[in-house]
């Protein structure tokens, strides 16, 4: 187990999803898809922590990314249910 930088912030699954506005289910299939080259996870006390400065990294990144190439249903995308395009 490593020391955390006290420069560093980490965050969990639960502010991860708040961060990008998605269910915490939605960070683990994020974590599962080797494709999204989600950051790391450094454990502490047994719980898995991210970086801020590495998702920073990982959203620079992904933002450079053609919509196209980028797994379905992207960081924060919601599906449509029903309704007409003009209802909206």
């Amino acid at each position: 187990m490593s020391i955390p930088n006290e420069n560093e912030h980490y965050l969990n699954k639960q502010q991860l999803a708040v961060r990008y506005g998605v269910k915490p289910r939605a960070i683990d299939r994020w974590i599962a898809d080797p494709k999204l080259n989600f950051p790391p996870a450094y454990d502490f006390a047994g719980r898995p922590y991210r970086k801020l400065s590495e998702l920073e990294a990982w959203e620079r990144k992904r933002a450079g990314i053609p919509a196209s190439a980028r797994a379905p249903r992207g960081i924060g995308a919601r599906k449509r249910v029903g309704g007409s395009p003009e209802a909206a």
